[in-house]
């Protein structure tokens, strides 16, 4: 058996939830890439990733590192999922949902997309503190 081929990834969003229809039309729902917590440490509920990837043939593994950048740490990571891509000119839709996931500080996170164990795609996420968006 010929072994799998690591796609690229087209895009990657963060957002509230995804609706996936027959018709092969996909809703993203609550598009962000900042959020307030009411306080910290927090752990947000539940959020979605989704991605695009084209190039990719057959199984492929898949997961999702929060890297907390002032420190370069890695604070979270998803369980290991499998992609299949039945041909390389497909393209194949993922949409992970992401529970529990710890916050501790506000500041810049940054979500790494793994597939085979090489980083595909990235979308930053800043968590904020006080009032307004833009911190003042």
């Amino acid at each position: 058996m010929a072994s799998a081929i690591r796609p690229y990834a087209k895009q990657m969003f963060l957002c509230d939830f995804v609706i996936g229809y027959e018709s092969g039309k996909t809703d993203l729902y609550g598009l962000f890439n900042a959020i307030r917590p009411a306080s910290y440490p927090c752990t947000l509920v539940n959020f979605c990733v989704f991605a695009q990837f084209v190039g990719g043939l057959g199984e492929v593994p898949f997961f999702v590192d929060v890297i907390f950048r002032p420190r370069d740490e890695r604070i979270w990571q998803t369980e290991v999922h499998t992609l299949h891509f039945p041909r390389r000119d497909l393209v194949v839709q993922m949409a992970l949902k992401v529970e529990g996931c710890p916050f501790p500080e506000p500041g810049a996170y940054l979500l790494e997309l793994y597939c085979a164990e090489v980083c595909v795609a990235d979308a930053p996420l800043r968590l904020l503190e006080g009032d307004t968006i833009d911190g003042s």
